[in-house]
């Protein structure tokens, strides 16, 4: 993130919760950071830019607050930039969620503010690389005998290793991005032809497969499928389950969020470019459905996901078990006939698309857990009954 997006080095106004709490310590940070020449000069573009910017987020944001005038709606926005340092644009998505509510965002978790939960994952020994290398994280699942997706190779900048196992294996191969991505670029081989047809159409013999993906970094797992209930939905990829965790230093992983993504189009390899489902942690049920239309709408709305305790047991015990330096994951899990099984976990896990779906991440256990972090510091005490209780574990 640019310098001069990252708001400005303090906090204006008296932070009204936990959230802001968070953010206005992710503010204070760059003046801990580094020599002193260092912290002046960040402090002093983070001071000069951010009015910039936000100034022009605010202009482009202010026509999409429909219920007031322009006028009203970039003072709203630029006021809210300034004095407590909230994206313009942010604010003018979660306003559209929140309707004639859209005044108090206090409870909004917004990008900015996991600056200060991701540095103290650092301080608290994370190692990055931990969660956004597959493979790397696929030994460390199996070494708490977590069930997580097999995998078969990694072409990693010119090593590889599998190269043996990809001889001799006669099954779907699935190939995507050792890190990162999404889903994108991701492709689909199976048995046929010379030996392997891509989903694109390209069929080659074993061993060039293997020439093709020693100039990648990648993985090759297995094929997952959805498991019969999924699939009587329509569903024609993998779907992902995402249930993000938060901890703190003595409140144990807890549920916070969760969405999941279905795959409908045919030809598609994922569910990442399918509709979007808002769960509810403490059901299972999803409430709330973006991407589909009316008639997929209507038969999502409701449905329960497959082995839903059983997915929230796995994911709170991976990220005690397995990950415990991390404040907050989002663990994706896919829903096969052998019961949930881990697929990746992701620090930067889309706060916005959960927040916008199933509502502000404030109103969660994670207020708790901020406040427990955030201990050593004085916490301001919130009125009485503001805290929610706990989300279901």
């Amino acid at each position: 993130m640019p310098v001069w997006r990252r708001g400005f080095p303090f906090f204006l106004a008296r932070p009204r919760s936990t959230v802001e709490e968070l953010r206005a310590k992710a503010a204070r940070q760059v003046w801990t950071m580094g020599p002193v020449w260092r912290r002046l000069a960040l402090g002093g573009a983070m001071t000069a830019g951010w009015p910039i910017v936000t100034l022009i987020d605010a202009v482009r944001a202010s026509g999409r607050l429909s219920r007031e005038g322009r006028t009203e709606s970039f003072a709203k926005l630029y006021a809210a930039a300034l004095a407590r340092n909230v994206p313009p644009l942010q604010y003018a998505q979660y306003a559209r969620f929140l309707g004639d509510e859209h005044e108090d965002l206090r409870d909004f978790l917004m990008p900015l503010d996991l600056r200060g939960l991701q540095r103290r994952d650092v301080q608290a020994g994370a190692i990055s690389s931990d969660v956004q290398n597959k493979a790397r994280f696929e030994q460390i699942c199996r070494t708490h005998r977590l069930p997580c997706v097999r995998t078969l190779a990694v072409f990693d900048h010119g090593v590889a290793t599998g190269e043996d196992v990809l001889r001799t294996w006669n099954q779907p191969l699935f190939v995507k991005a050792l890190t990162g991505n999404k889903g994108a670029g991701a492709e689909l081989w199976r048995p046929g032809g010379r030996r392997f047809v891509s989903n694109g159409g390209q069929d080659l013999t074993v061993d060039q497969l293997i020439d093709s993906l020693r100039r990648q970094n990648c993985i090759v797992q297995p094929l997952l499928e959805d498991d019969a209930a999924l699939r009587a939905l329509g569903t024609v990829a993998l779907s992902s389950l995402r249930i993000v965790t938060a901890r703190g230093t003595t409140i144990p992983s807890t549920a916070i969020a969760a969405s999941i993504s279905l795959g409908f189009e045919i030809g598609t390899l994922t569910g990442h470019s399918g509709a979007q489902c808002g769960v509810d942690t403490e059901t299972g049920t999803i409430t709330a459905v973006n991407g589909a239309d009316d008639e997929i709408r209507d038969r999502l709305i409701g449905f329960a996901i497959p082995d839903w305790n059983e997915c929230l047991q796995l994911v709170r015990k991976a990220h005690d078990l397995a990950f415990p330096a991390f404040a907050t994951l989002g663990w994706d899990v896919a829903l096969i006939s052998d019961g949930p099984t881990l697929l990746e976990t992701n620090v930067g896990w889309g706060m916005v698309v959960h927040q916008k779906l199933t509502g502000p991440l404030g109103r969660t256990a994670l207020s708790e857990i901020i406040a427990e972090l955030l201990a050593p510091e004085t916490v301001p005490p919130y009125r009485a009954g503001h805290l929610p209780k706990p989300a279901s574990r």
